[in-house]
């Protein structure tokens, strides 16, 4: 058994076999670092491929015109790029409650799974994108496969953590070494039919755009340091554990969690100000496409995510931020305290994001 869940993990129900991993013997397995071990009130802003002088006026920034000479940024086609993620993610939705036709598996499961995934992607050092896809896959074909076994559950998770690894990593890992994180439970033969299965259930189609995406983008629009794009990667990370937020579209978790590291760093976390709209520019709500009123629900749940999570149940996420690799961002003073509170406890009445 890796880990509970939660108080009454202990029922079957809400129990999931996962088993923890140890080194093999005169094997070169994934090494662990040792730190490792450790909703629309505002209207969503029409896009636009131009920066035209309107706009200009209006205070938005053209964040690539400094790029024109770069071959690896390809400037001139960065807008139609994002155009089309932006259709990608519409068109590959999760659904609010997606496990709720299944008899055997509930969100519960679906957390710990999860959080598992984390730290054995930890333990292989892959990249952020892979755990995001590997999340994806796991919501995809939970979604469309609703008869799903429970004693399958981590078959599905690691299967979906190999097939990641194989479209994001340039080094590639040994089918083997996948079967040991399971501590044999699953053989390779296992984890290849359910791959072809889970291919087939999500059509062979792997285009979902991910947080990471999309926050590359607004990190760029805000003009924010490297501080606020690790502190909204942990965000993202944990927003990516919570049922409640899997239906939302990446690139609305990217933006709340951006949205919520600038309050922390750029604002007094001793004051409890609440929301302060300005932080979200003109340049951020047009390369978004969400206003600040738009975010702030959404931003809310996240705050709630990263205030709880030192006493959190499952702990690999806040564990992995703590080490010097994510600049201890998981213990940083800004994560509690009067800001992070009025933010978590502040309401609004008059508006709601939608879930679409």
């Amino acid at each position: 058994m890796f880990r509970g869940a939660d108080g009454d993990a202990s029922k079957n129900m809400d129990r999931v076999q996962l088993k923890k991993p140890t080194v093999p013997p005169n094997e070169a397995a994934p090494k662990r670092d040792v730190l490792g071990a450790l909703q629309n009130c505002g209207a969503i802003v029409k896009p636009s491929t131009i920066i035209r002088p309107a706009m200009l006026l209006a205070g938005i920034k053209d964040i690539d015109a400094k790029d024109g000479g770069s071959l690896v940024l390809v400037s001139e086609y960065a807008n139609d790029i994002y155009d089309y993620l932006y259709r990608l993610e519409a068109e590959q939705p999760i659904r609010k409650n997606h496990l709720a036709g299944h008899s055997e598996i509930n969100h519960k499961m679906r957390a710990i799974l999860i959080d598992w995934i984390n730290e054995m992607h930890w333990g292989f050092q892959f990249a952020a994108e892979t755990f995001q896809l590997a999340v994806a896959i796991i919501d995809r074909y939970l979604q469309a496969v609703q008869n799903t076994e429970r004693s399958n559950l981590q078959l599905v998770g690691v299967t979906a953590l190999f097939i990641a690894a194989k479209y994001e990593e340039m080094v590639r890992q040994k089918i083997k070494h996948f079967v040991f994180i399971t501590e044999g439970t699953y053989s390779a033969s296992e984890i290849r039919a359910m791959e072809l299965q889970i291919l087939r259930a999500i059509d062979f189609n792997l285009s979902r755009p991910l947080p990471i995406h999309f926050l590359r983008r607004y990190t760029k629009a805000a003009g924010a340091h490297h501080e606020h794009h690790i502190m909204s990667k942990y965000f993202v990370e944990l927003a990516s554990v919570d049922y409640d937020l899997a239906s939302r579209k990446p690139s609305e978790v990217a933006a709340a969690a951006l949205f919520l590291s600038l309050h922390l760093l750029n604002a007094n976390p001793r004051a409890g100000t609440g929301f302060n709209d300005q932080l979200w520019t003109p340049t951020l709500a047009h390369y978004s496409r969400y206003t600040a009123a738009h975010l702030r629900p959404i931003t809310r749940q996240i705050a709630k995510l990263a205030r709880e999570a030192p006493q959190a149940q499952l702990q690999a996420i806040h564990k992995k931020h703590q080490c010097w690799q994510f600049f201890e961002i998981a213990i940083r003073p800004e994560l509690s305290g009067p800001l992070i509170n009025s933010i978590v406890g502040q309401k609004n009445y008059f508006c709601d994001a939608p879930n679409v």
